[in-house]
C-alpha cells in the first residue's frame, strides 16, 4: 500500500493557535505529518483540517496540506467551531485521525467518519475532553485509541486497542482549552499533569516525531488494509 493514493484527515488541536496566538500546534502537526508522509514513501497525503473565518487549502509541503473550512454559525468558543463542510471532507479520505477530545470539529468528524464506515485514530492526552466527548465515551467509537505518553497508556480506561506512538510533546504548551465558555488555554501553572520527558516549548525532538510518523503509518496501513479487505 505504500505506493497507493491514500489520503488522510487530521483535525485537532488547530484551534488551540487561534486561541495562545501561536503557531505551536500546527509546528507540530505538521512536523509530524511529514514523517508520515515520508514513511509512506510520499503515496500519501495528510490535510491538517480546521474551521476559521477564512477558508483557504494551503500547501506546507510534499504530501501535507491545511485545510481551514468555513464555520457554520456562530461559536462560543474557537473550540465549538465546525463547518458543514466536513461531511463532504470526510467523504473522501481514506483515515480521519482525531488529535484532541476537546473541540466540536473532533466530536462532529468522529460522527460522520463512524456513519461513513471511515476508520478513526483518537489520540488520548489523559485530560478530561469536551463535556459531551467525555459524558457520552466518545472514544470508544474510535478503532484505535493513540497515547503519545507510557503513563497515560496504561492508566486509560477504553475497551479498544491502544496503541503508544512516543511523542516528547507537551499538551499544555500546544493549548488545553480553559473551562468552557472560555476563550482561551489553561496556563502552565493550572497544574495539568505533564506527560513524562515532555519538553517546554511543546513540540516533541525531531527524532521523537520521525519515529512518531513510522509509528503513525504503521498503524494507519494496518487499518486502511483492515477497511478495504473487509469492503471487498
Amino acid at each position: 500500500m505504500a505506493n497507493t493514493a491514500v489520503k488522510i484527515a487530521w483535525l485537532g488541536l488547530l484551534d488551540s493557535d487561534d486561541a495562545t496566538g501561536s503557531s505551536r500546534a500546527h509546528e507540530h502537526l505538521a512536523t509530524l505529518a511529514q514523517h508520515v508522509v515520508a514513511a509512506s514513501g510520499y503515496g500519501w497525503s495528510i490535510e491538517l483540517i480546521s474551521c476559521g473565518s477564512g477558508p483557504e487549502r494551503r500547501p506546507i509541503s510534499a504530501g501535507v496540506a491545511r485545510l481551514t473550512l468555513p464555520v457554520a454559525g456562530t461559536a462560543r468558543t474557537v473550540w465549538d467551531r465546525t463547518s458543514w463542510d466536513l461531511s463532504r471532507v470526510i467523504a473522501d479520505v481514506d483515515l480521519v485521525h482525531l488529535h484532541d477530545g476537546f473541540s466540536r470539529s473532533c466530536e462532529v468528524a468522529l460522527l460522520i467518519a463512524r456513519q461513513l464506515r471511515k476508520p478513526v485514530c483518537m489520540t488520548e492526552w489523559g485530560l478530561e475532553g469536551h463535556w459531551l466527548a467525555s459524558e457520552l465515551s466518545l472514544i470508544e467509537l474510535a478503532d484505535v485509541v493513540v497515547c503519545h505518553d507510557r503513563a497515560v497508556a496504561e492508566s486509560i480506561s477504553t475497551s479498544k486497542p491502544v496503541e503508544l506512538v512516543v511523542c516528547e510533546t507537551d499538551i499544555r504548551q500546544l493549548g488545553v482549552p480553559a473551562p468552557w465558555p472560555a476563550n482561551h488555554c489553561l496556563a502552565l501553572e493550572d497544574g495539568l499533569p505533564r506527560p513524562s520527558g515532555a519538553k517546554r516549548d511543546g513540540l516533541g525532538r525531531p527524532s521523537s516525531r520521525a519515529t512518531a510518523g513510522v509509528r503513525l503509518y504503521e498503524i494507519y496501513h494496518r487499518l486502511i488494509a483492515a477497511t478495504r479487505r473487509a469492503a471487498a
